[in-house]
């Protein structure tokens, strides 16, 4: 038996080529999992302008209709040697009650297709991909149209600059890259380790002092981020200690490596000076590859792991 026992594909839409669907089946191919899809069905607006008692009518059709369609996409894959199972949701708010509905199951992972959102819709709302991956306290993987069903690669991005709290900030790391080797282990895949920094603020009068400066700080900088690939016992071909902005450098990374599946944080633990949540939203957005995104509520009961 493997890493996962249960997975939860989340359908928006009545999609036969699902991304999410054939990536949570080839998951569940290699770890032995059972997969549960769970359609959320809304309805479209035009019900919504009718009068109440037209619209409560139409909405059980189009709804009836709905679970015809979601059963019958599942059952296409009945034979694939697949424990599989299948609900419906009809909901008023798809965010909240996804996330009930997730709360209730505990799934191992839930597994989404993604909806890119641009930095508008983010700036005056909540897309629904960065709200369930905020709401639900576990372990979610959005996948995009164009994806692989197995990742070859996968990258765990950390922030092992200083900290107040460094030992939070250790275990935080450390539970991130524990996530993505059960899920190398899975697929037999290559894992990577990166971590960005950003020095474009230090600068003196004298470019010489500026200089020894930076060579002193990057030093500085990259130690914690070799002591925890020395102690994960990541290959030194494969870590990537980057300078720049997150983003930046988490999109030229994926595209380098030619990685398949990008594991993030949501949000750093209470105290730690910087917030991962902003920099894993904006990739969200728009995302260069799959993307694992953990809650550190993952780790909140978790004893601490030894060293490799």
């Amino acid at each position: 038996m493997g890493q996962y026992r249960q997975l939860l594909v989340l359908l928006t839409e009545v999609n036969p080529h699902s991304a999410a669907l054939r990536r949570g089946l080839a998951l569940a191919h290699v770890s032995g999992a059972s997969v549960h899809v769970l359609g959320l069905f809304e309805p479209s607006e035009e019900h919504l302008l009718r009068e109440e008692r037209l619209n409560e009518a139409d909405i059980k059709r189009q709804y009836d209709h709905y679970c015809l369609q979601i059963r019958a996409l599942v059952e296409r894959h009945r034979g694939s040697g697949v424990a599989l199972t299948v609900d419906s949701l009809a909901v008023d708010d798809t965010c909240s009650e996804a996330i009930d509905y997730i709360s209730e199951l505990q799934p191992d992972l839930v597994i989404k297709d993604c909806e890119p959102a641009s930095a508008l819709a983010r700036l005056f709302g909540t897309p629904l991909d960065c709200a369930l991956m905020r709401g639900s306290k576990g372990q979610t993987l959005f996948v995009p149209k164009a994806a692989v069903s197995l990742p070859r690669r996968i990258m765990v991005a950390v922030d092992t600059c200083f900290s107040e709290t460094p030992d939070a900030q250790q275990r935080f790391n450390r539970g991130l890259i524990h996530v993505a080797e059960a899920l190398a282990l899975q697929c037999g895949a290559a894992l990577h380790l990166l971590s960005a920094y950003n020095l474009a603020g230090v600068f003196a009068a004298d470019m010489t002092v500026t200089q020894a400066w930076i060579e002193e700080m990057r030093e500085a900088l990259q130690q914690p981020f070799d002591a925890l690939a020395e102690a994960e016992g990541v290959a030194q071909d494969r870590r990537h200690f980057m300078e720049g902005g997150p983003v930046q450098v988490i999109r030229e990374q994926v595209a380098t490596l030619e990685i398949d599946v990008l594991v993030m944080g949501v949000v750093q633990p209470k105290g730690l000076d910087k917030l991962l949540g902003d920099t894993t939203e904006r990739v969200i957005g728009h995302p260069p590859c799959s993307v694992l995104t953990v809650h550190p509520h993952v780790f909140e009961n978790q004893e601490p792991w030894p060293c490799n």
